[in-house]
């Protein structure tokens, strides 16, 4: 067999991935599974482990919304900033150490943030554990596709998927327990032991793999790439006390456009660019991903939100409105478990774009529903259902379109959507939020709010997360594959499924080609 090269002539260095089609699936699959899940659990959890100590971070460190925003974000856009770098160096060095690396510096994160005694310190010690969660995360998706054959790959994604969610949802209900009974420092204190944990297993168990070919790192592209986020992430926060017309905000949204347009130019004239854009043509990528991160934006900007209008409108203790949010965790687990079942009777269009409708759904029940408890309980509840309906059939969808030897690249394409998605929520729906409340309450400082114009606010911002969600479930309708038609009788069963097969479904000629 001749020995494989870049079409430039060159020998790449030797893959690492290991092909195990003749030798069966690895027998310590699951285990492995185990370790990335709670690797991916870990640094998902910290999207949202501080939103119930707001309060009590605002008032320690007298920070109002704006503030808290980029102490929030400070994590998520780095996260999303850094990730298609991260994913890159992860296929070029081995994804096992850049996973095993990004753990690391995460728990070295968390221990800067726990002494810090400033919101400047706590946003510079967030953004070190983003940088850290960029590495963590592509790895987690490939090494899963490496170990899992075809045929159960689907259902490790949804465990990986849910995974995801649960940790958006129970990141309050920690947050709640540990600011109830210490300080809210201390909601760093439980990222060490699993960080320990991952770290001991994971050099034991996890397969190392790399490209075959791999690409030389793109400073440029990443810099013109992360100023792009940074500079729509800034202006949508800043808009909230300068307003959407204002001349820095305007400014900003403008930074981020002729960035974002340098960064397409540059990267179509790179020989290895760090995004694939024949993979940005095709409409079921596109519908998977849009969906992803619209499906995100919502549902950080709604705890964002339900978070501070459980203790500031209902007044509810850390604990008590952390525990609140709680049901959220148990559909997302609900509907993770139908994913599998309805992606296969109404393929990736049905997945996908019916479970967006249904969070969109029950975002917008946050909204209408006033009064107490019940009305939360039924958006909460709707709302994961519909995000574990969604999330396993979309990823599933983006990594069924490229090979193995890729799959670094395309996870981190996917997680950055998925982190824009997580960034974007809390700017856009936080700054709803807080113009809103300034509008109806003027000058009045944080202490003198009144539960009924926070209600308000908080309305205002839900029907706006719904409304973008709702966005996502039409894109995903219009542009993801419905299901395979049934094989014909008598007809050649392989190449009926081959031919027609949608994409984002694994199949062995979409993987090897």
């Amino acid at each position: 067999m001749p020995p494989l090269h870049d079409g430039k002539g060159r020998t790449p260095m030797r893959e690492l991935r290991t092909d195990r089609g003749s030798t069966g699936p690895d027998p310590r699959r699951w285990q492995v599974l185990g370790i990335l899940s709670l690797a991916l659990f870990v640094i998902i959890l910290n999207n949202g482990l501080l939103h119930v100590a707001l309060p009590s971070l605002m008032r320690d460190l007298h920070a109002g919304i704006g503030l808290t925003q980029w102490i929030v974000d400070g994590y998520a856009l780095v996260f999303a900033a850094t990730l298609l770098t991260a994913g890159t160096l992860s296929d070029r060095y081995g994804r096992k150490r850049a996973t095993l690396f990004g753990m690391a510096l995460f728990g070295a994160g968390s221990l800067v943030a726990l002494a810090t005694d400033g919101a400047g310190q706590l946003i510079a010690a967030r953004a070190v554990m983003g940088v850290a969660a960029a590495f963590v995360m592509p790895g987690t998706l490939s090494i899963l596709v490496d170990v899992f054959p075809e045929e159960e790959r689907p259902r490790a994604i949804a465990v990986w998927g849910s995974t995801s969610a649960l940790g958006v949802a129970a990141g309050p209900v920690v947050g709640g327990a540990l600011v109830q009974h210490f300080w809210w420092g201390s909601v760093f204190l439980v990222n060490l032991l699993p960080v320990a944990a991952v770290l001991v297993a994971g050099a034991v168990l996890l397969p190392e793999s790399a490209a075959p070919v791999p690409r030389p790192a793109d400073p440029l592209g990443a810099v013109l790439g992360s100023a792009g986020m940074v500079g729509l992430v800034y202006g949508a926060i800043h808009a909230a006390d300068r307003g959407w017309t204002s001349a820095t905000v305007l400014a900003s949204f403008g930074a981020a456009g002729v960035a974002g347009a340098l960064f397409v130019a540059w990267e179509r004239r790179h020989p290895y660019p760090m995004v694939d854009f024949a993979l940005l043509r095709r409409p079921a990528f596109l519908g998977a991903s849009l969906g992803n991160m619209l499906l995100f934006l919502g549902l950080a900007g709604t705890l964002f939100v339900l978070t501070q209008r459980l203790q500031f409108a209902l007044g509810y203790g850390p604990l008590r409105a952390g525990l609140a949010v709680a049901p959220l965790a148990l559909a997302v687990g609900l509907g993770s478990a139908a994913a599998p079942w309805l992606a296969r009777r109404a393929g990736p269009r049905g997945g996908v774009a019916g479970g967006l409708a249904v969070t969109a759904t029950g975002i917008w029940t946050l909204g209408t529903m006033s009064g107490g408890y019940p009305g939360v309980l039924s958006g909460l509840c709707l709302s994961g259902i519909g995000v574990g309906l969604a999330l396993a059939p979309a990823t599933d969808t983006v990594m069924g379109l490229v090979p193995p030897e890729r799959s670094g690249n395309a996870a981190a394409l996917n997680d950055t959507m998925q982190e824009l998605g997580n960034a974007l929520g809390v700017a856009v729906v936080g700054t709803v939020l807080a113009h809103g409340y300034s509008t109806a309450a003027g000058a009045a400082p944080l202490s003198e709010r009144t539960g009924h114009l926070f209600e308000q606010a908080a309305s205002d911002g839900f029907r706006v997360a719904a409304a973008l969600v709702a966005a996502g479930a039409v894109l995903s309708g219009l542009l993801l594959p419905g299901p395979a038609p049934t094989v014909p009788s008598g007809s050649d069963p392989g190449k009926d499924v081959e031919d027609h097969r949608p994409p984002g479904a694994d199949s062995t000629r979409q993987r090897t080609a």
